[in-house]
């Protein structure tokens, strides 16, 4: 059944559907998201991936990390700074941090407690990584093959690692993709395509103004009438979003790593996502200006 997140009367969500791997197919028109379980039993990522692997083959590499002032919460949706550094020493704070916040994890139920809890914890700054899998470690790749749901094999693979609260912000993505969870656990709250108006979508970019992890229905009354669906993936645990799809994922454990699957859009679900309609259009003539 759906149920209201915290603030009162406003957004209702259901649960994503959850289905094994042998049972689930990508759609190439229009599609609704799916967590997919035992999608990755076979990768050695989710048996290989503690600390001290991790710094054995990326410890080195340097690292843009992102970096904002307080909590680590929406570190997107404020476009936070960025900054370089190695991965190994990244990776220190992180665990260093998490010992702290594992209080936090323990005893708050649901992104919204733990997103006020967090912030009421004292942060000075955050900090957040999302890398290019293949640039950060070829061996980090090879423990974590892309599931095989399109003919042609996904045009981007990324790394992503923070602390708890960590938020990306309410936005979507042009492209399919996919989130594998390997270490902790991440919260998602996902609406569709049509309901771009209601979660204030920003003029011209992806990302939205509401905040459901915190909701201000004052400020963003038309958000008390939107209808989404939310998850929580466990390692071992994927989740398929269709394009178009408005996702905000929060961390939701002391910290936590995920990998993430862009593939190439099929035109049927570009299509079916009307608010996207001018971004594509503007996209797709700015590149054939730089071509020209």
């Amino acid at each position: 059944m759906p149920r209201s997140l915290p603030g009162g009367r406003g957004t209702a969500l259901r649960a994503v559907p959850r289905v094994s791997r042998d049972d689930f197919r990508a759609p190439l028109r229009k599609g609704e998201p799916r967590v997919v379980l035992d999608n990755v039993r076979d990768w050695p990522a989710l048996h290989r991936w503690d600390a001290d692997y991790l710094r054995s083959v990326a410890g080195e590499r340097e690292v843009t990390v992102r970096e904002t002032n307080g909590p680590p919460r929406n570190v997107f949706q404020n476009l936070a700074a960025g900054g370089r550094t190695s991965f190994g020493r990244y990776l220190d704070w992180v665990l260093e941090t998490a010992g702290g916040l594992e209080r936090i994890a323990l005893s708050c139920s649901g992104a919204g407690e733990i997103t006020r809890a967090v912030c009421a914890d004292g942060f000075r700054c955050s900090y957040y990584l999302d890398a290019k899998l293949r640039q950060l470690s070829e061996d980090l790749l090879d423990d974590a093959p892309p599931p095989g749901w399109y003919r042609r094999g996904p045009i981007d693979t990324n790394l992503w690692c923070g602390v708890l609260g960590t938020s990306s912000g309410l936005h979507c993505d042009v492209t399919p993709n996919c989130n594998v969870q390997v270490v902790g656990r991440k919260h998602f709250v996902l609406y569709p395509p049509s309901q771009a108006r209601r979660v204030y979508r920003i003029p011209q970019i992806t990302h939205c103004r509401f905040d459901p992890n915190l909701p201000d229905y004052e400020r963003f009354p038309r958000a008390r009438g939107a209808t989404g669906w939310q998850c929580t993936l466990d390692a071992g645990e994927s989740l398929y979003i269709p394009v178009g799809w408005y996702h905000q994922v929060t961390v939701v454990s002391a910290w936590a790593l995920n990998v993430n699957f862009f593939w190439p859009r099929p035109l049927a679900q570009g299509l079916s996502a009307p608010p996207l309609w001018p971004f594509l259009l503007r996209r797709g003539w700015a590149r054939l200006r730089d071509r020209s």
